[in-house]
């Protein structure tokens, strides 16, 4: 009895341990899980401020509907007159009235639909918006794989230039090679550990784009963050004809849409403000002997002042009018333009990366082996050396930099096509 009680003290005790450890392994396990692609854009849609920001104003501009009634707070107020001079509280009449404005129907009626026309275009606006920010955090992503995949190359590049460094050297103290030889090798290793130094830069700036983009808190926001290094992107045939026709379904020019149509019940409501508002007034009287009469009012607005007020106002609305239109054209020529310019590289840099990978890869690959054999066996110098491996490096930075354009642009494409291209 004592010995399993004492046993069951033991595993009692051992618990916290083991959930202690079991809860510092899954710490451990999180920080090394690499930050995914689609982990990166599900916080951005949650987190980025920007849209965050245009979600508040959308909510403002969905209450401000409720405010514009036309309808103005009742206004209570108390009256008497014929006061006497003498002695004793005597009046002639005394009232209590109650007045409300309202405005002109129609007038209310235009405010209120413009108002829902606004709504509309914010939401297309914040439809736009998300799509931009999953581009732009897709897009920053891509960088930072270009950036990682840049400095290993740089640091291949570095490897290279250090081993052949070693081979002039002992060349040298053959007497197989020059002073210059081995000045020419030091001076490109100097370049190859500054461009190293440089892809590091490259990686930073393209990190905290990326976390910006994503709303990262500062805290959150360390150097200890992996990125997975596997994309996967999908083949795609567009149809350019196709595509154009789609423009005018895009959320930005579906705003202006709305945008426009709001501009112009806007317009109509500054012309209705010429027609009358209405006040009404109910009262209580009372001549001395209680309130026993009741009284009402009604009375509408002149528009007197109409050069001085309104046709300013209409003036101010016509031009909004012909601000959005503009801006309707600018919007559907911005599309156009940066459709054709993401279809067209994708289409350049898809013929360049197949070109690269059929037979500039395995040719460059093999340059580079021959010419470091034949310079180790004397029949080419170093300069024949070093432009076989200038060859392999540019086509490999040269393939680095068509594989970031060729996913930027997809990423572009997504926008239009409503697809995934990039996962």
């Amino acid at each position: 009895m004592t010995t399993f009680g004492s046993c069951s003290t033991i595993l009692i005790m051992k618990k916290p341990l083991l959930a202690l450890f079991l809860l510092a392994n899954t710490l451990l396990q999180a920080q090394d899980k690499p930050l995914t692609l689609q982990e990166a854009v599900k916080s951005g849609i949650n987190r980025n401020p920007e849209l965050r920001e245009l979600y508040s104003v959308l909510d403002q501009k969905r209450n401000a509907a409720r405010q514009e009634t036309g309808i103005a707070d009742p206004e209570v107020s108390y009256f008497r007159e014929g006061i006497s001079n003498g002695p004793g509280d005597i009046f002639d009449e005394q009232r209590v009235t109650v007045s409300q404005t309202i405005d002109f129907p129609l007038t209310t009626a235009y405010r209120i639909k413009g108002i829902r026309e606004e709504v509309s275009a914010l939401e297309n606006e914040l439809k736009a918006r998300e799509k931009m920010v999953r581009a732009e955090i897709k897009s920053n992503y891509v960088e930072v794989i270009y950036a990682l995949r840049l400095q290993r190359s740089r640091q291949n590049q570095v490897n290279i230039l250090t081993d052949l460094h070693k081979a002039v050297s002992t060349k040298l103290e053959l007497g197989m090679a020059s002073g210059i030889d081995l000045a020419s090798v030091e001076l490109q290793l100097q370049e190859a550990l500054n461009d190293l130094d440089q892809s590091e830069f490259i990686l930073h700036k393209a990190r905290y784009n990326l976390f910006y983009a994503m709303g990262m808190p500062v805290p959150e926001q360390k150097y200890s963050i992996t990125f997975s290094d596997s994309l996967s992107a999908s083949e795609v045939e567009v149809d350019q004809i196709l595509t154009l026709a789609l423009l005018e379904q895009q959320p930005e020019f579906q705003s202006t849409i709305h945008e426009l149509q709001a501009a112009r019940l806007f317009l109509k409501e500054a012309k209705s403000n010429v027609l009358p508002d209405l006040r009404l007034n109910l009262y209580r009287q009372d001549y001395g002997s209680g309130y026993d009469f009741t009284g009402f009012e009604v009375g509408v607005s002149i528009p007197l002042w109409y050069p001085l007020a309104h046709k300013g106002k209409i003036n101010a609305s016509t031009a909004r009018v012909a601000e959005v239109g503009w801006k309707q054209d600018r919007i559907r020529l911005e599309l156009k333009r940066e459709l054709e310019h993401a279809w067209h590289n994708y289409d350049i840099s898809r013929k360049i990366i197949n070109r690269y990978r059929d037979t500039m890869r395995s040719r460059a690959t093999e340059l580079q082996r021959l010419s470091l054999r034949a310079y180790q066996l004397g029949e080419i110098d170093l300069l024949m050396l070093l432009n076989a491996r200038q060859v392999f490096l540019n086509g490999e930075q040269h393939y680095l930099a068509a594989m970031r354009d060729y996913y930027l642009q997809l990423i572009a494409l997504e926008r239009y096509l409503g697809q995934d291209l990039v996962q």
